[in-house]
């Protein structure tokens, strides 16, 4: 399902010619895990540098680590890079996806018309998403999408967080795409509000979380 040693390999070379070696550092760490989705190992056992900034990512039991390598500045607003272990990427902007490669489906490219700014969100709000996907190589696909307040669920995957100290929110777009709900739990603070928690998919059954985690 997701690419192996080699693209790692290939991302360490790169990020040591770019000479970041916090980036380096901590995509070392999470190459402790080779194959993400494929093991239950714990942060703990990965013994994760406190150094760094992590993603816990996680489908059904298994978990993976994804290090933070760099912040993209673009004019919609900077883009947080997360590398695994493996090789996969995770984009994220505000705390949503706005590319991941390296899996068996790809969304090459997102960008968003309308969005609200997650402060602002008190009742059913509409935005309009773009996606250029892979396989297949669609491109330009234009979703309208709805997102409102819910209450916090009696289930997730969010761990060492106190779910009712987060405003939380569930995300549809339109049933041809095929995509399941998705969810995002918000911690507003004095620095503003930040997605620590998301629960989301890339196709019908490429489902997983992510949640902000410290090493």
């Amino acid at each position: 399902m997701f690419i192996r040693i080699p693209s790692l390999l290939f991302l360490v070379v790169l990020l040591a010619g770019c000479s970041s070696s916090p980036a380096l550092k901590a995509v070392q760490d999470v190459a402790q895990l080779v194959a993400p989705f494929g093991s239950k190992a714990s942060a703990g056992a990965l013994r994760l540098n406190p150094n760094f900034q992590y993603l816990r990512v996680q489908i059904d039991d298994r978990e993976a680590y994804f290090a933070l390598g760099y912040q993209d500045r673009e004019p919609a607003g900077t883009v947080e890079v997360w590398y695994s272990g493996a090789g996969e990427v995770l984009r994220l902007r505000n705390g949503r996806v706005v590319g991941a490669t390296g899996m068996n489906t790809e969304w090459l490219s997102v960008s968003f018309e309308g969005l609200p700014a997650w402060d602002d969100l008190k009742g059913v709000t509409r935005f309009v998403r773009h996606r250029d996907v892979s396989p297949g190589y669609r491109y330009g696909l234009q979703e309208s999408m709805s997102i409102y307040p819910i209450q916090p669920p009696r289930q997730s995957q969010l761990k060492n967080l106190d779910p009712f100290a987060l405003r939380w929110f569930e995300e549809v777009g339109p049933a041809a795409s095929g995509l399941p709900t998705a969810r995002y739990a918000v911690l507003i603070g004095p620095g503003g509000a930040q997605v620590v928690y998301s629960e989301l998919c890339l196709d019908s059954v490429l489902c997983f979380s992510w949640q902000r985690w410290h090493g």
